[in-house]
């Protein structure tokens, strides 16, 4: 490497900046050893890492590429310092559970700390993931478990059954389709459609309930946090079909009314591992008390 952990940590900062002064304020140094730092850089490569526009200082192609390689490496060392300090309070080993942001996340903090009573050696750790990036991260060890629904299950991995989930849709109390026991994608012909991602992942509405009716909602509103899909459709914005266990403190304020789609739909939740983890490792020690933890609290 011709570059030092000093070199990475300003290119993250000037990439959030736009001065030398600013950087060197955040790290703490003169604004002269920040210009040296970078000048040092880039003689020791051979390119410009800098440049400007408008009068800012900004990365040049070669200093973006740099930065991105810089913002993953500082931060896998931060994760594995937090750990080295853990290790030192007592913590054995480590378990990284992936969840997606659409993903059944209401409870996990439940079993967190259900589990720590349990096992206060083992730390578990959250890591949000994009539904794409979920296996790679399992096999290149980024990951231990992850959470994730039917539809995206990879061969070649070990599945655990948790719990299914009932998919619903959501409207304000006093919208035209409130009272409806059951809603049909035909309803949706006259009303927008407040949605996390127009994704058509297997499945989810568009595969099991759009699809087959040919039909798709008057106009798609894409917000990617739930809590605003869940202001929009309370204000009357357009309706939404979302997981039950998602909306469920909303549905139980009586600040939503609710439907089932077409008869009834759900999803199903699932643990996944890797296939190379040892049987008794304390991964899989730890999936086997989630799947028990999930069997009482939902019943099962």
């Amino acid at each position: 490497m011709r570059l030092t952990l000093d070199h990475l940590v300003m290119l993250q900062a000037l990439s959030e900046l736009d001065s030398i002064t600013a950087v060197a304020e955040r790290l703490w140094v003169t604004p002269s050893a920040v210009s040296h730092r970078l000048r040092e850089a880039e003689r020791r490569l051979g390119v410009p890492l800098t440049e400007r526009s408008a009068g800012k200082l900004r990365l040049s192609p070669a200093g973006v590429r740099l930065e991105r390689a810089a913002r993953d490496i500082i931060g896998i060392l931060n994760e594995a310092e937090s750990e080295a300090r853990s290790l030192a309070g007592g913590v054995s080993a480590f378990v990284r559970m992936g969840v997606t942001s659409y993903g059944p996340f209401r409870w996990i903090p439940k079993f967190i700390k259900h589990y720590s009573a349990l096992r206060p050696d083992i730390e578990i750790t959250l890591v949000s993931v994009p539904r794409a990036d979920v296996y790679a991260g399992l096999m290149q060890g980024k990951l231990d478990v992850s959470i994730i629904d039917d539809g995206m299950v990879p061969s070649g991995v070990a599945r655990l059954p948790l719990f299914r989930d009932d998919l619903i849709a959501i409207m304000a109390t006093d919208h035209p389709l409130a009272g409806r026991t059951n809603i049909y994608a035909e309803d949706f012909k006259t009303y927008n459609l407040v949605t996390y991602s127009t994704e058509r992942a297997k499945g989810w509405e568009y595969d099991r309930f759009f699809a087959p009716a040919s039909i798709l909602p008057r106009r798609m509103i894409t917000v990617e946090l739930i809590e605003a899909i869940v202001e929009l459709v309370r204000s009357g914005q357009g309706i939404s079909i979302l997981q039950r266990d998602l909306v469920a403190p909303s549905l139980e304020r009586g600040e939503l009314a609710w439907a089932a789609l077409n008869d009834g739909l759900d999803i199903a939740w699932n643990a996944i591992i890797r296939p190379s983890e040892p049987h008794n490792s304390e991964v899989h020690q730890m999936v086997a008390a989630l799947t028990d933890w999930v069997k009482q609290t939902q019943g099962q």
